[in-house]
C-alpha cells in the first residue's frame, strides 16, 4: 500500500492492485463448494486478504451453512477463523450466525431494525456491530455500497476501489476537486499498467473475477466535530461533498464513492499537517499543548467520554450523500439493556451504524499517547429512561 499527503488530503492505494475489495459468499461457492470443503474457503479468503492491503468485505449471502459432517470443535474452529482473520470484515443478514460468535469479530449485522434475541445481545455485547439499512443494497463502513444489476437487484456483484481520498470536512471549502484529479487519474492510471502485468503472469486470485467499470474511488470524510465548532452547517458540508464527488467521477470516468472515515490515524495526520502549514481549517483544532487531531467521523470523538447522543451523531443531510451511515463507536461503563439500547436509538433523528464497547472489553486501537482513551468510569452508563426504577450505584457490588 502506498500513502501519499497532500495539501489538506490523504491519499491511499495499492501499488499493482485495487485498494480493497468485496466479495459475496455466492460468487465464492461456484469456485469451492463452502458446504463440501469449508478450509479451502479459508485459505482462499486468505490469498484475498493478501491482495487486497485496504482489506476485503465478505457478504454472506447464503444460508448459514450447518457443516453436519464435521464435529462440534472443527466448526467452531471455521467460524472462529473466519471472524477473525486479518483483514477480512465479515458482513451477514442471518440471525442465526450469532450461536457462532465466540467473541468479537470484526464484522456487521445488516437489518432494518436493531437486532433482538441472541444476535441483539451479541450485539449489545460487543461482538458485532450492527448496519441500519432496508433493500437489497449492502452499505459497507469504509468502502461503499454493494449493489446488483438492475435485472438481479437481490445478487450484489463483487467490486473493487482504486483508492481512498481522505479530508476533513473544514477542507472542502477549499481543496477544490481539480486539485486532485490529475493524481488520480496518474495514480490509477499506474496502477492499470501494473495490474495488466500481474495479471498476466498468473498471479490474481482465481476466485475474484476483477471488472474495471465495478471498480471504484473512494471519497471519504471526517473532523465533523471540528466543522461544526468552526460554525460549519451540514447543509453545505453535503452540498460541497456532493459537487466535489460529482466533479471527480466526470473528470476520472470512474464512480466515486462518498463516505466517512472513522480512522485514527488519518485523523491525526490530517490534524497535525493543517497545524504545521498553516491551513485556513486549523482553527476549529486544539491549541498546543493539546494533540491538533482532527475527530474521526462525524460525530464526537469516540475516546472521550461525552453524551452517547453527540458520539452517535449521524446528519441526515450528510446520509443522503454517503454510500453508507456513519459509524459510531461507543463505549459504557457496562452491557446495556435491551430497552436502554432500543430507547435510544429511537430518539436519533438518524441512525448510524453502531458498535458497543462495553466495560469488558478492551476499545479498538491505535492507542496514542496524544489522544488517550479516557478512563473507563468517566464513560457513562446506558439507562432506560422509560423506566420507574433505575438501577443503583452499588448494584454492582452485589
Amino acid at each position: 500500500m502506498s500513502v501519499l499527503e497532500g495539501r489538506g488530503f490523504l491519499l491511499r492505494h495499492g501499488l499493482d492492485t485495487p485498494y480493497a475489495a468485496w466479495i459475496t459468499a455466492s460468487q465464492l461457492d461456484h469456485h469451492i463448494p463452502i458446504q463440501g470443503a469449508p478450509w479451502m474457503l479459508i485459505r482462499s479468503l486468505g490469498e484475498l486478504t493478501a491482495v487486497f492491503p485496504g482489506g476485503l468485505s465478505l457478504l454472506w449471502d447464503l444460508p448459514i451453512p450447518s457443516f453436519t459432517g464435521l464435529p462440534h470443535e472443527a466448526r467452531a474452529a471455521f467460524w472462529s477463523a473466519l471472524g477473525h482473520m486479518p483483514g477480512l470484515t465479515l458482513h451477514l443478514r442471518d440471525e442465526a450466525f450469532a450461536c457462532h460468535l465466540d467473541g468479537p469479530v470484526q464484522g456487521w449485522f445488516h437489518s432494518a431494525a436493531p437486532p433482538k434475541a441472541d444476535m441483539g445481545l451479541a450485539w449489545r455485547q460487543g461482538l458485532i456491530g450492527w448496519m441500519p439499512e432496508s433493500g437489497s443494497a449492502w452499505s459497507l463502513p469504509g468502502l461503499g455500497r454493494a449493489e446488483g444489476p438492475p435485472e438481479a437487484p437481490g445478487s450484489p456483484a463483487s467490486g473493487c476501489l482504486w483508492g481512498e481520498l481522505i479530508l476533513s470536512l473544514g477542507a472542502l471549502a477549499e481543496v477544490k476537486a481539480e486539485d486532485v484529479v490529475t493524481l488520480l487519474a496518474d495514480t490509477q492510471a499506474r496502477m492499470e499498467r501494473d495490474l495488466s502485468q500481474r495479471m498476466s503472469a498468473q498471479a490474481w486470485p482465481a476466485s475474484f473475477p476483477f471488472l474495471r467499470r465495478s471498480t471504484a474511488w473512494r471519497l471519504a470524510i471526517l473532523g465533523g466535530r471540528e466543522y461544526r465548532l468552526a460554525g460549519g452547517a451540514w447543509e453545505d458540508a453535503a452540498d460541497r461533498l456532493k459537487s466535489f464527488t460529482a466533479e471527480l467521477a466526470i473528470a476520472l470516468r470512474t464512480p466515486v464513492l462518498a463516505g466517512s472515515s472513522s480512522d485514527f490515524l488519518a485523523a491525526s495526520i490530517l490534524g497535525h499537517q493543517a497545524m504545521r502549514e498553516g491551513f485556513p481549517w486549523r482553527y476549529s483544532l486544539p491549541m498546543p499543548p493539546a494533540s491538533p487531531t482532527f475527530t474521526p467521523g462525524l460525530g464526537a470523538d469516540p475516546r472521550e467520554s461525552t453524551p452517547l447522543e453527540s458520539r452517535a451523531e449521524s446528519p441526515m443531510a450528510i446520509e443522503m450523500v454517503t454510500q453508507h451511515p456513519p459509524v459510531a463507536i461507543l463505549r459504557t461503563s457496562r452491557v446495556p439493556d435491551e430497552a436502554a439500547a432500543l430507547a435510544f436509538l429511537m430518539g436519533q433523528t438518524s441512525l448510524p451504524a453502531v458498535r458497543w464497547i462495553p466495560g469488558d472489553m478492551p476499545p479498538p486501537g491505535p492507542f496514542s499517547q496524544d489522544r488517550p482513551w479516557a478512563p473507563l468510569a468517566t464513560f457513562p452508563p446506558l439507562v432506560d429512561l422509560s423506566q420507574a426504577h433505575q438501577q443503583s450505584l452499588f448494584d454492582d457490588l452485589e
